[in-house]
């Protein structure tokens, strides 16, 4: 509710549960929900087991990880660093193919654009996002390209030293693309 200003009525959880160390998701829902389920018949319930559910070691995992993330703040972290990260990314709008820099705290994107007015999209074959992700690589980070996009949803475990590391790094990539592009004549 904090953050969106609203309360779901349903949350699906998943891999974040365990931390990716096990399968292990979850369906929650709000007591409005489980009324409607039940019909306040208490003796009616939802049903959804299958014989691979609930496996007591997926459980203990995911037991566990949620015990560190609260004895860690890592919620407290990710939002604090999240904000962080969130105002450093926007520094890369200045960038002359930066179209746009969106997103909220740990999960964010960069939009990769020939024309910064317009925001028309170089050609599927100059492969945008895929070229700032290799330059990225080879200076020491990981960003997933999906298409003229560069999509980052770091751990939660992230680092002010890491936001700037980060942020320092992609610019750099951005810009050599960018020459790179200006010399093959693509802007």
């Amino acid at each position: 509710e904090a953050e969106f200003d609203i309360i779901p009525d349903i949350i699906i959880s998943a891999k974040g549960l365990s931390s990716g160390y096990l399968p292990m998701g979850a369906m929650i829902y709000s007591d409005r929900i489980h009324d409607i389920i039940s019909q306040g018949d208490e003796n009616r319930w939802f049903a959804s087991g299958f014989t691979y559910s609930g496996h007591p070691v997926c459980c203990a995992a995911a037991l566990k990880n949620i015990e560190i993330m609260e004895r860690e703040n890592l919620m407290q972290n990710a939002t604090e660093v999240g904000m962080y990260f969130e105002e450093q990314l926007h520094t890369l709008n200045d960038l002359e193919i930066v179209g746009n820099v969106r997103g909220k705290k740990l999960m964010m994107c960069v939009e990769n654009v020939k024309d910064k007015i317009t925001k028309e999209l170089l050609p599927d074959e100059i492969n945008i996002g895929k070229r700032i992700s290799n330059a990225a690589e080879n200076m020491g980070l990981l960003v997933r390209p999906i298409g003229h996009l560069n999509v980052m949803s770091p751990p939660l475990t992230l680092t002010r030293e890491n936001v700037d590391f980060l942020v320092k790094t992609l610019r750099a990539a951005i810009e050599r693309v960018t020459s790179e592009l200006k010399a093959e004549g693509h802007i």
